[in-house]
């Protein structure tokens, strides 16, 4: 090309015009998106004001679990170390008597009656929703005229030796924490207490994480998803980015179970371990390679997300109002019309209605993206939202043909949203850990709101049950 050639010229500068034009159009939606990642509604901005670090309550916590261990290990001695003397229960909180009377008035050695002596109290607290009150455990005491001995109901086992919470303040506690969350250090402020790391620490949670897990297991559906959690490196005061796994069984294999396992990375090796025990099935993803192992298995068949593919052409409509954008958002919202329709017919129904109504819509779809794909300047965001559509379309139809296949991953990612907001109160994992230890936790309350129950409603009642059978709890 030259200057005496004023066509070539002119179509040279016509091209480098929509090259700049087309750069242009890309910072501008990048700009808009970003803006609206960082001050939407999906911002995770940290609010502003002191904090306590997470690393000092999670530190006491890891302490308490370590000693709660090594109690357990170590032989008592005779003579017991001594210790400060507790104070009495403030005397304005409400009083419950639990009177624990024997089951017979007559003396269990020789038969013959028993004359009441007195009534051994013992006072714990617990916790009711907006309330405190003191329990009071009233055991009677009777003396044998006969044998001179004297008999007594047992006390009910506590959860915590020589502690003062009842299961219903524990399961707050608890639930604030992992679930609200609010963390300890603002607990603290609100009971006034120097020992919530140690309660926290002494929840035994491993055997019924591990139940859930096998649980999980069983499932031939599973989803699963990762989000980032920083994590307080050890003796560097700088935070350190870990990830936490998630992974929930499918909509009709109940009970419904939620299982996070903490990482201190991303690589796609955590999820093969955690899924090395599984017997395969439909595994629900988005696009992350890590999941590509565990995909390459023959008893697994990758599943993807619908929602997925739908949020890339959703941010190109936010950023630049493109109506080829909101032409496939509205497409993609019949399909999901179309579950909301079948979601409580049962499986074989369900792909019944997907083969005769989703399937052909489906394949015309395609056929349409392929068209605007070879048209759509190849850098822009459209072009990438189409190009990741129909690289996972494999993936993205697999839904059709199994009835038990969820659209979207959403059941994982709406178990994700929990921790999100967790990361805006407590900041960070004060340690490894006490972050595998919040998972534990998490996957127990995540799972009884996913079944229906009111999570510190279910965690009191477990904590109920755990004293009562100390040998083997979970058989």
């Amino acid at each position: 090309m030259t200057l005496n050639d004023p066509g070539q010229f002119r179509a040279r500068a016509l091209v480098l015009l929509q090259q700049q034009h087309d750069y242009i159009r890309q910072l501008e939606e990048a700009l808009k998106q970003a803006q609206r990642w960082r001050f939407g509604a999906r911002s995770e901005t940290l609010p502003a004001g002191p904090k306590r670090s997470q690393f000092e309550e999670d530190a006491e916590t890891d302490i308490a679990v370590l000693e709660t261990q090594l109690s357990r290990l170590h032989i008592k001695e005779n003579a017991p170390a001594s210790h400060p003397k507790r104070q009495p229960l403030p005397a304005t909180l409400p009083r419950e008597d639990i009177r624990l009377a024997p089951e017979t008035e007559s003396c269990p050695d020789c038969g013959h009656a028993l004359r009441f002596l007195r009534d051994e109290i013992s006072e714990r607290l617990e916790y009711r929703p907006a309330t405190f009150v003191v329990r009071r455990y009233v055991c009677p005491q009777y003396s044998c005229a006969a044998c001179q001995r004297i008999h007594a109901k047992a006390q009910p086992a506590r959860l915590i030796e020589k502690g003062l919470p009842e299961p219903g303040l524990l399961a707050q506690v608890v639930v604030a924490k992992y679930r609200d969350p609010l963390p300890l250090y603002r607990q603290q402020s609100i009971y006034a207490r120097s020992t919530l790391p140690d309660w926290v620490g002494q929840v035994a949670v491993q055997p019924l994480a591990d139940a859930l897990k096998q649980t999980l297991l069983t499932s031939p559906v599973l989803h699963a998803d990762e989000t980032p959690l920083p994590i307080l490196a050890p003796g560097k005061g700088q935070t350190q980015r870990a990830y936490l796994w998630t992974y929930a069984t499918g909509p009709d294999t109940p009970p419904a179970v939620v299982y996070y396992e903490l990482h201190p990375g991303r690589s796609g090796r955590y999820a093969q371990g955690f899924l090395d025990g599984w017997a395969g099935g439909y595994l629900v993803t988005d696009d992350y390679a890590g999941y590509n192992a565990l995909h390459a298995r023959a008893d697994i068949t990758e599943a993807g997300c619908w929602a997925h593919a739908r949020r890339k052409f959703f941010d190109q409509y936010q950023a630049s109002g493109n109506p080829t954008a909101k032409q496939v958002l509205e497409g993609i919202r019949d399909l999901y019309k179309l579950e909301r329709k079948i979601k409580h017919r049962p499986p074989d129904k369900r792909r019944q209605w997907r083969q005769r109504y989703a399937r052909p819509w489906l394949k015309e779809f395609r056929t349409w993206l392929l068209t605007i794909q070879a048209k759509t300047a190849p850098n822009s965001g459209l072009r990438k939202a189409i190009d990741y559509t129909l690289k996972r379309w494999s993936a993205l139809v697999c839904y059709l043909d199994d009835g038990r296949v969820p659209i979207d991953n959403n059941r994982a990612e709406n178990a994700v949203r929990g921790v999100a907001l967790g990361r805006k109160n407590w900041l960070f994992a004060g340690s490894l850990a006490a972050g595998q230890r919040a998972a534990m936790i998490m996957s127990l309350l995540e799972t009884a709101k996913a079944n229906g129950h009111e999570p510190w409603v279910w965690l009191r009642d477990v904590l109920t049950l755990l004293p009562a059978w100390p040998n083997n709890p979970f058989s």
